[in-house]
């Protein structure tokens, strides 16, 4: 009958989600968390006057605070280290910075792959996907750069 069928096709679809929840509470969950109390230990060990200092160094030039600190930030503390650096800045640097992490985030991508890796996941499989269907990918990186860039 096609209401079994349809029944289970349904249960299936939260079996799935269930063994993907638990794989992400056995793997990337607990790296995440481990990452961000690295983080926020070292700045306690470092101190959060040295901390400020360092800030504060870093405000006085935007080619540092929007350059070198967001590229350093991705490239050392990957996907949420990044976005924990910018706790340090002033409040009118918050904005500009988070701004340079977005821009600076697909380019290094596509050269250090530990920068976003959830998003390099995704595109290549859904690239995967679509070189098993026989289509062309070329079309589906201008689909992506398109909705990224909107005109």
């Amino acid at each position: 009958m096609w209401t079994v069928s349809l029944a289970e096709a349904f249960i299936h679809v939260f079996q799935a989600a269930g063994k993907i929840f638990l794989d992400m509470m056995t793997g990337l969950i607990p790296m995440l968390i481990c990452l961000l109390l690295a983080i926020n230990f070292l700045m306690k060990l470092v101190g959060t006057v040295r901390m400020e200092k360092v800030a504060a160094l870093l405000v006085r030039s935007r080619i540092l605070t929007y350059g070198v600190l967001p590229v350093l930030g991705w490239f050392f503390m990957s996907s949420p280290g990044a976005l924990t650096l910018g706790k340090l800045l002033p409040e009118k640097s918050k904005p500009g910075y988070e701004d340079a992490l977005g821009t600076t985030a697909h380019p290094l991508t596509s050269l250090f792959p530990h920068v976003v890796p959830s998003e390099l996941f995704v595109w290549l499989g859904v690239a995967a996907g679509i070189k098993a269907l026989g289509l062309p990918v070329t079309s589906l990186a201008l689909r992506y750069i398109c909705l990224l860039y909107p005109s």
